[in-house]
């Protein structure tokens, strides 16, 4: 989903570092974790601002990886239920409802919709799902029960808008992290080789 490829700027740390050995190497590594790990926020942000599935639902398909100077952001998963999504009923009626009275569903907010013959109930396992009849609300008795299904995360993760907000984000992460990084190790350094008052 995202990649993070610091080689590039390995040069720039090296040279404005030079006279602090392995210096630059942390500060690159230091500004990799941090601006991965601040992408993996905008990205459950930004999926947030768009769909109304709960973040924890995102958090839970996302894992990072480190290799060198290299830092990945992977979303797996399968589709997520209708369910994670906002719907209404929130909760099984405990009455089937009236005839002409259809469950309501909204994947992307604002654009939500009634569902016909849709309905919402609670499994053996205590999981509460968006289900119809096969044939997408069948009146044949003798077809499936199936369970409703919304996109997966990372499809969610994927669309344009989303993706290229977080692969911004991360890029301008990454600058000022490394500039941070840089100032840090060069201002304890000026700190470090500075005479005290004392010695003045």
């Amino acid at each position: 989903m995202l990649e993070i490829d610091v080689s590039d700027s390995l040069q720039k740390a090296e040279t404005l570092l030079e006279s602090m050995p392995g210096a630059a190497e942390k500060a690159l590594q230091t500004s990799i974790r941090k601006s991965i790990r601040g992408a993996k926020k905008d990205a459950v942000q930004k999926v947030k601002e768009r769909y109304t599935i709960k973040p924890s639902y995102v958090t839970r398909t996302m894992k990072v990886t480190y290799r060198g100077l290299i830092a990945s952001l992977v979303s797996k998963g399968p589709v997520n239920d209708l369910a994670y999504f906002r719907h209404n009923p929130g909760n099984p009626p405990k009455h089937r409802p009236p005839t002409g009275v259809y469950t309501y569903a909204e994947v992307v907010k604002g654009q939500g919709g009634t569902i016909a013959h849709a309905f919402i109930a609670r499994m053996k396992s205590g999981h509460v799902g968006v289900f119809q009849r096969a044939g997408h609300g069948s009146s044949n008795a003798s077809l499936p029960i199936e369970k409703i299904s919304g996109p997966s995360t990372p499809q969610m993760l994927g669309t344009p808008t989303v993706a290229e907000f977080i692969e911004r984000k991360a890029q301008e992460r990454m600058a000022e992290n490394l500039d941070h990084e840089i100032n840090a190790f060069l201002m304890g350094c000026l700190l470090y080789t500075s005479p005290s008052p004392r010695d003045s």
